[in-house]
């Protein structure tokens, strides 16, 4: 069994323990751009933006035996700022106290990538602090075929206001297809659809791609409160030849 303590979160994933291996999807030097869209519950697209996730392929120093470090930049406008000053953090506990986003353009997290399994920690900064709500982007590569599931269940606690709880989250594989991306066509990739149950707050869901080569390649975000993410590949390079 695996079990990841991580900012305040026991995540433990119901499966055979696992083994580091060579990297291929977080391997030194990738890079993968991501286009990023947040939408309220009435349909308004509050941020239209972008994320570029670069893998170092060195331990990532919460968890050295079990993640690499992997480095997220944030790519925002100061209107962003303003707009989601009239929104409060979700985390927020008292509403009469609403908590304020934060703005961060890096942050250093951990990903997982071995025979069993390809994880990371959600792009969970700035307005995307809901992700940490949601199932976070998992495959186990042996249940990766139509009609594979499997699960996790996670404690989210010390830091996290209102979203403090049980969770326990439910994969199921849809189906492989073909996906544009740019310039980029990929046969292949795997569409997931995912469910977090939280104990206190409700469903929030996502749908992803995952792709052997190019790991995530599309997170739709559904959260509890009606709002929307999406992060959708627009470019993946590499120091070397991908």
């Amino acid at each position: 069994m695996f079990a990841a303590y991580v900012l305040g979160a026991l995540s433990i994933s119901i499966h055979p323990s696992a083994a580091p291996d060579s990297l291929v999807i977080f391997r030194a030097g990738r890079t993968y751009e991501y286009r990023a869209v947040f939408i309220n519950p009435a349909g308004d697209t509050l941020s239209r933006g972008g994320v570029t996730l670069e893998a170092t392929g060195t331990p990532w120093a919460a968890q050295r035996k079990t993640q690499k470090a992997i480095r997220i930049h944030y790519h925002y406008t100061a209107q962003d700022s303003i707009t989601f000053l009239v929104y409060p953090d979700p985390t927020t506990k008292r509403p009469d106290k609403p908590k304020r986003y934060s703005w961060a353009r890096t942050h250093v997290t951990g990903a997982i990538e071995n025979r069993q399994k390809v994880w990371f920690h959600p792009f969970r900064d700035n307005q995307y602090i809901h992700t940490e709500i949601a199932p976070f982007p998992e495959v186990w590569l042996d249940s990766l075929r139509s009609g594979g599931q499997w699960f996790n269940q996670t404690t989210i606690s010390v830091g996290w206001g209102k979203f403090i709880g049980s969770v326990r989250s439910t994969y199921q594989v849809v189906r492989h297809e073909t996906r544009q991306y740019g310039a980029l066509s990929l046969p292949g990739c795997w569409l997931i659809k995912s469910v977090a149950t939280h104990d206190k707050l409700g469903d929030s869901y996502l749908d992803f791609y995952f792709h052997p080569q190019y790991g995530f390649t599309e997170m739709h975000y559904h959260f509890f409160d009606g709002m929307r993410i999406s992060f959708v590949l627009t470019q993946a390079t590499s120091r070397a030849n991908l």
